[in-house]
């Protein structure tokens, strides 16, 4: 099966669908109740912000025309040229306070996706093996509570290094190619839905103890079912208050997309894995 960018949509709605469903009710309060409180925490904390942003904004966008009567012939000439050359790249303004805007949200839900998935890994984990359960009629090996805790802990520091890593090499790069505006903004945003991918896509692989190098091995299969997915809750993180549930929907969603896509049709160890269900029914 090719890879598709519905495939990876599609999943997040279903597994935003799936929240309704009873058996997972108790493995969704506490995630949400946890978001509840860092969204309120967080968003005091970026609209303190607002006021530098919006004059930084005010005083990019602000036209005010220029008074030569005192000036000098010279200095009248080259203040007129400055007046000229803003007006025919004041495009180019709104198109850098549209960036820093967009910028301003990748932040805010960034760092909302980073805190909470930290915070709430082991709760996820345990919504992620009821979800595959749900969806196959088996769960995942069984572990000890405090060793799936650790180790899902241990886990998600192991995507932050991932993430922070990569995430500089981006970084640099943007930076180096920010004249043209554009290639940042593509960068940004695939490297945004690349790692949302992994976040979500990784918990049902975590609950079978698979390798992190296996997950982007099974990503990488499927890269527009898998960046679809990944760019979808990367933009519902960026929403406030739709944020707060986009989490549990995530999880869902990244089971059902592991479940019915790629461990069918690109997981290079799911005939082992399948193998192991069969022995240990």
């Amino acid at each position: 099966m090719t890879s598709n960018p519905t495939h990876g949509v599609d999943a997040l709605i279903q597994g935003a669908r799936l929240l309704g469903r009873r058996e997972l009710r108790p493995f969704i309060i506490v995630p949400l109740l946890i978001n509840l409180v860092l969204f309120i925490a967080l968003t005091a904390v970026m609209l303190s912000q607002l006021g530098g942003l919006s004059d930084y904004l005010g005083s990019l966008l602000a036209h005010e025309p220029v008074d030569t009567e005192k000036m000098s012939w010279w200095r009248a000439i080259l203040a007129q040229g400055a007046a000229w050359a803003a007006n025919v790249f004041q495009w180019l303004a709104w198109l850098i306070a549209i960036a820093v805007v967009i910028l301003f949200l990748f932040v805010y839900g960034y760092l909302f996706g980073i805190i909470t998935n930290i915070i709430a890994a082991p709760f996820n984990g345990f919504l992620a093996e009821k979800v595959e359960e749900l969806l196959t009629g088996q769960a995942p090996p069984a572990e000890p509570m405090v060793s799936m805790v650790w180790r899902t802990i241990g886990r998600e520091l192991r995507k932050l290094m991932y993430f922070v890593g990569w995430g500089l090499v981006i970084f640099v790069i943007a930076m180096l190619t920010s004249w043209t505006v554009f290639i940042p903004a593509i960068l940004g945003g695939l490297w945004g839905a690349w790692c949302m991918a992994i976040q979500y896509v990784d918990y049902p692989l975590d609950n079978h103890q698979r390798p992190f190098d296996e997950l982007k091995s099974v990503l990488l299969r499927r890269k527009l079912s898998s960046l679809s997915f990944g760019g979808a809750v990367m933009l519902a993180k960026m929403v406030p208050v739709l944020n707060i549930f986009v989490m549990p929907a995530a999880v869902a969603g990244g089971t059902v997309l592991w479940v019915d896509r790629l461990r069918r049709h690109g997981d290079p160890g799911a005939d082992r894995l399948l193998t192991e269900e069969d022995r240990h029914p």
